[in-house]
């Protein structure tokens, strides 16, 4: 996380996921969904997200994907990688996405998966 948004305080308890889950930002961009709260998400992907703007999250939930409008909060090159082997390589990065008011169906949509998938980390140093 980065050290400069370390004075924040987070709104909301988050679940660190065990193994990422994929998702999609708009115009189709997949993501690795990190960590997921009803305030926001740590999402790991190939394309820029520029802290400031504004950025629909597709959550994969079944039997219907969810999808979620947020602000980025933040966003860090964390590597390079290839894309394939031999291939150029890309940037890695992670950003942080603070969610809009989320909806009565979204909420608990949402809530309801956080809680399947286990007890969240009540980690109090940043405001997703």
């Amino acid at each position: 996380m980065p050290p400069e948004h370390s004075h924040q305080r987070r709104h909301a308890r988050r679940l660190t996921l065990q193994k990422p889950i994929s998702g999609g930002v708009q115009a189709g961009h997949d993501v690795q969904i990190l960590d997921l709260s009803l305030g926001g998400a740590r999402l790991e992907h190939t394309v820029l997200l520029r802290p400031g703007s504004t950025c629909f999250l597709r959550l994969p939930f079944k039997p219907r994907s969810l999808t979620v409008v947020g602000s980025v909060a933040w966003s860090q090159v964390v590597e390079q990688v290839a894309e394939s082997p031999g291939s150029t390589t890309v940037l890695l990065y992670q950003s942080g996405l603070e969610f809009g008011s989320l909806g009565t169906e979204a909420r608990a949509r949402l809530t309801g998966f956080l809680e399947q998938m286990g007890p969240p980390h009540d980690e109090t140093r940043r405001s997703l």
